[in-house]
């Protein structure tokens, strides 16, 4: 008979519960880490992990509500930017009204559209080759060529083609994790994409 590995009794266990009580002769056997431990103390113990478990998947089902309510909110948010795009016929007053319902919606500390000018083309050459998007932290130059303030995480989405861009819609935040290159972006993609047809039909 081959020996079992640990993770395989841990298994065959993990199945079984009631083991111990059907083979009392083993569980006297058993170390459990202290020489007088009792019965009373191991379902204490029990008990103990049980509720750690317990609080752990209570902390993930909070972060869960927490996530499906924030994204509701940014889909909110962007319905109302692409009911914007319909009214707005000039690319200043676009530009002002998505920086005052962004940043005011989403808590961020600013929300720029800026037209794309050859002193943006490094900028554009260094963030925004690959994915024509990037989030993440920008340097104290590449946030003076945007921002009125410092950043210290920045989200960056082209608008237009990387041959002919249009414009940089940019956002920034001060708190360091807001903007990660994980982020899920789907709604603002979405947007982009409208955003790019509206500024097409502008210029």
């Amino acid at each position: 008979m081959s020996e079992l590995s640990k993770e395989q009794i841990a298994e065959y266990l993990k199945l079984n519960p009631d083991f111990f009580l059907q083979h009392p002769e083993v569980f006297a056997l058993m170390n459990f880490g202290a020489p007088q431990e009792s019965v009373a103390s191991l379902q204490l113990r029990q008990q103990q992990v049980l509720r750690e478990q317990n609080r752990a998947l209570q902390q993930q089902f909070q972060q869960l509500v927490a996530r499906a309510k924030q994204n509701e909110k940014v889909f909110q948010v962007f319905s109302a930017c692409h009911r914007q795009l319909m009214r707005d016929a000039e690319f200043v007053e676009l530009a002002t009204g998505l920086e005052t319902l962004i940043c005011e919606q989403l808590q961020i500390s600013e929300c720029k559209l800026i037209k794309f000018t050859d002193e943006l083309q490094p900028l554009l050459d260094k963030r925004l080759q690959t994915n024509n998007h990037y989030l993440g932290r920008l340097s104290e130059q590449e946030q003076a060529q945007i921002f009125n303030g410092q950043s210290k995480s920045s989200a960056l989405y082209l608008i237009g083609e990387l041959q002919a861009p249009l414009a940089i819609l940019a956002f920034a935040s001060e708190d360091e994790l807001h903007f990660e290159p994980a982020q899920d972006s789907l709604f603002i993609f979405e947007f982009v994409k409208a955003l790019q047809e509206r500024l097409t039909a502008l210029s």
